[in-house]
């Protein structure tokens, strides 16, 4: 079988359509579409229910899927192998991280790298914390970033990051002139915020139990840097990780206000692999660059 078959295939059963995979792969979806069907015919089963949402693996599907991606994996290791003896840092860097941590901290961190190793490429996913533990636990990916919520042992924790809470706001708002606030002082004020499948909501949801208060979210979304659009299109407020809003401070685009630590406790962010998975050459370069970074950059 041809490795352009199980790009093809891969990339189907990531997103769920044939023309996404043919938009990403820059490949007519026709062809797409008739490797499919070679492979169904190749291994005399249907690979993907056609459904009104998508193409949806089948439980052969899954299998398959499963072993054409430790497949691609080897060969990715072998061409970094190869590349390390020639005495060059190549091959593809995969990872998965929630969304606050990008634009701060991994971005201009990748950024950097790979002026110093233009062969290395990165290819990532932003998603929810769950999402980032389950691509290391299916060894999609070579490195997570996400907040620390559970023990998951299979994980290995490469390095912890302190994370604060802030609120952010525009600068007229009638609280961006503290230096510190309470969660009472909020909860006469409209909140937009970010939705309860994020550490950051569950961490402000429990607080706000434990201390009986009930704040007033007007409007909640799953994507932070919308929500930021919208607390300056509104005139809101919002609570997010430091680093979420560390650029808005430094440019002071943004009020952005501390939260006392007693009622909003710190959380963990943390960098992290799967354990025991063989990492190449410029994954571990990569991994021991962020762990020097400082993950809240300096005003």
């Amino acid at each position: 079988m041809q490795i352009s078959m199980f790009k093809y295939f891969l990339a189907v059963a990531e997103t769920g359509s044939i023309r996404q995979a043919s938009l990403s792969l820059h490949v007519s979806a026709s062809a797409i579409s008739r490797q499919i069907q070679n492979l169904e015919h190749s291994f005399q089963t249907t690979l993907f229910d056609r459904c009104a949402d998508g193409m949806l693996l089948t439980e052969e599907g899954r299998v398959l899927a499963l072993h054409m991606q430790r497949t691609m994996r080897e060969m990715e290791l072998a061409r970094a192998k190869i590349a390390d003896i020639h005495g060059l840092t190549a091959g593809t860097v995969r990872y998965a991280t929630i969304e606050g941590v990008a634009r701060a901290w991994l971005f201009p961190a990748i950024a950097e790298f790979q002026k110093a190793h233009p062969l290395v490429e990165f290819k990532g996913r932003i998603s929810g914390a769950e999402a980032v533990y389950q691509a290391l636990e299916n060894d999609q990916v070579d490195f997570g970033i996400t907040m620390q919520d559970d023990f998951y042992p299979d994980i290995g924790i490469v390095e912890k990051f302190t994370t604060q809470f802030k609120a952010a706001m525009p600068h007229q708002h009638p609280l961006a002139k503290h230096s510190t606030l309470n969660l009472k002082d909020l909860t006469s004020y409209e909140l937009t915020m970010l939705d309860p499948t994020f550490h950051t909501r569950r961490a402000l949801d429990t607080s706000l139990l434990r201390l009986g208060l009930t704040a007033r979210i007007g409007f909640e979304l799953d994507h932070i840097e919308l929500i930021k659009a919208h607390v300056m299109q509104t005139g809101n407020l919002t609570i997010l990780p430091d680093y979420a809003v560390s650029h808005e401070e430094k440019h002071q685009t943004m009020a952005i206000v501390d939260i006392a630590e007693n009622e909003l406790p710190s959380a963990t962010t943390i960098l992290c692999v799967r354990r025991g998975r063989i990492l190449t050459k410029a994954a571990e370069a990569i991994i021991n660059s962020l762990r020097k970074r400082p993950i809240t950059p300096p005003l």
